[in-house]
């Protein structure tokens, strides 16, 4: 072979390798570039600015500020992994169930591991509350954590979860960002190390955990295999079963209860299932305090059916408007006119505009409108409606909750749900991940914002009475809190 052959073939060579380096560069986890994730991030900027209802509920974001700031922080992450976490974080600070990452890349999940390791505060103490069989002598249920990777475990918890916390509800950013309630905090890349120290009688034990239980391959059924993980499977069956729809009833107290665990077609057939039955009770306890939601549309058999009211009213929504003509009449008077120059005429009616708190109530989606009620006045319910709702009650699970709001008969007990109304946008990015930006302010048929969650007649947390194992000794307990607040307040 000549030397002009041999340099041809050298050259053919080096392309070949420089290709497959590139491609197999393009395969791992570090496919999105920092072009890439500086135009995502804008896009997600660009959307919040026009489009996002609530910055009322983060007064502490200025939004130009913390994108400025990002902008830095998603070029240097090193990995689709940290960008996605990155995003998510970002997108946390506007403190809304319907601000986040909606959906993630499927191949994400090849690089994976999660955490079994749940955590909960007591008496602030972090306590271990559950733990996979395989770090079972390493550490026990009901240890008192002290720190996280060399931080007191607080500093950790405010430093490092909350952040990843997206929540209307600020009562409940911290136990979300509990270890087995955060999304981010219990998900890293395969492998990954977390060191604890352990608080023993005569200091502190130092215990590395690993991200081991891996995405995929993925298991058939992943919540039935996270189960068979855990050291306490009994508490996390419970857990399962509390996410699942029930029926009881309690004929010596003429109860019936019904739980109601997601807004889809199970809800409305679960429900026209046992609807006789209810009808023979006096008391009807409606448990939606784990419907973290679905479709709106699918709870409306049971609406109908539970209000007794000849018509249905859809509580009020609204959306921003962006006029941009009379933004520019406000910038005019803003720049070259002292505050006590400006006619009242500009500041109530464009000043608004320009500030970004200018609201029209929503037209059509049913928002706002009336109906006639389908259900004839003898098959609606008539005895006492009893709804518990939580800091887990979001989305379609709150609208189901408002919507029944405007019968006065109806009692809520429990917590102020997560904060989730409204319709989200979904904004769908070129590396896959899909975010979702709330577009309205909701109002209950009192006049009042309830867009940070639905808060209940009687506060009370419950959670004690959903650890029963017996759920016909829970329905008692449920009976019994009821019945023992209501002789209070009379």
């Amino acid at each position: 072979m000549n030397n002009l052959h041999k340099k041809s073939a050298i050259a053919v060579v080096l392309f070949l390798l420089t290709f497959c380096y590139k491609a197999t560069a393009q395969t791992g986890i570090n496919r999105i570039s920092k072009e890439q994730k500086m135009y995502e991030l804008s896009v997600v900027w660009k959307e919040l600015s026009y489009n996002f209802a609530n910055m009322d509920n983060c007064p502490k974001v200025h939004l130009d500020s913390l994108y400025r700031e990002y902008m830095i922080v998603v070029q240097n992450t090193k990995n689709d992994w940290e960008y996605y976490k990155a995003m998510y974080r970002f997108l946390s600070n506007f403190n809304n169930g319907h601000v986040t990452i909606y959906n993630r890349p499927d191949y994400y999940l090849d690089y994976l591991g999660y955490l079994l390791l749940t955590t909960t505060c007591k008496d602030n103490k972090i306590i271990v509350e559950n733990i996979g069989i395989h770090n079972a002598k390493k550490i026990n249920i009901g240890d008192e954590i002290v720190m996280v990777n060399n931080l007191p475990v607080m500093d950790f918890l405010q430093k490092q979860a909350m952040p990843y916390v997206a929540v209307s509800n600020e009562e409940v950013k911290f136990r979300y960002a509990m270890f087995g309630m955060n999304k981010v905090l219990n998900t890293a890349l395969k492998d990954e190390k977390i060191t604890l120290g352990i608080k023993m009688p005569k200091g502190i034990k130092q215990v590395t955990l690993s991200y081991d239980c891996y995405y995929k391959p993925l298991p058939k059924e992943m919540a039935s295999q996270r189960n068979k993980q855990y050291l306490d499977t009994n508490a996390y069956a419970n857990f399962l079963s509390v996410c699942n729809n029930l029926f009881l009833e309690d004929t010596v107290h003429n109860f019936a209860y019904i739980r109601l665990t997601r807004c889809d077609t199970s809800f409305q057939s679960f429900f026209l299932e046992h609807y006789e039955k209810i009808m023979q009770r006096k008391h009807l306890i409606v448990d939606v305090h784990y419907n973290e939601g679905g479709s709106s549309n699918a709870t409306w058999a049971a609406i109908a059916y539970l209000l007794n009211n000849d018509s249905i009213y859809v509580y009020t929504d609204k959306t921003r408007v962006n006029n941009a003509v009379y933004k520019a009449w406000a910038t005019i008077k803003k720049l070259f006119y002292e505050d006590d120059e400006v006619p009242e005429f500009y500041k109530i009616n464009y000043y608004p505009y320009y500030d970004n708190t200018a609201f029209e109530k929503v037209e059509g989606g049913s928002y706002g409108e009336v109906y006639p009620c389908p259900v004839p006045d003898e098959w609606r319910y008539k005895g006492k409606t009893h709804v518990l709702i939580s800091e887990d009650n979001g989305s379609a699970g709150e609208y189901f909750a408002a919507m029944l709001s405007q019968n006065k008969d109806i009692t809520f007990w429990g917590k102020k749900t997560v904060g989730a109304f409204g319709q989200p946008l979904i904004v769908r990015l070129p590396s896959g991940i899909d975010v979702m930006i709330n577009t309205t302010k909701t109002y209950d048929f009192q006049g009042r914002d309830i867009s940070s969650g639905f808060p209940p007649d009687y506060e009370y947390d419950f959670s004690d009475v959903y650890k029963i194992n017996d759920p016909q000794e829970m329905l008692g307990k449920l009976i019994e809190v009821i019945k023992e607040i209501e002789k209070t307040e009379k």
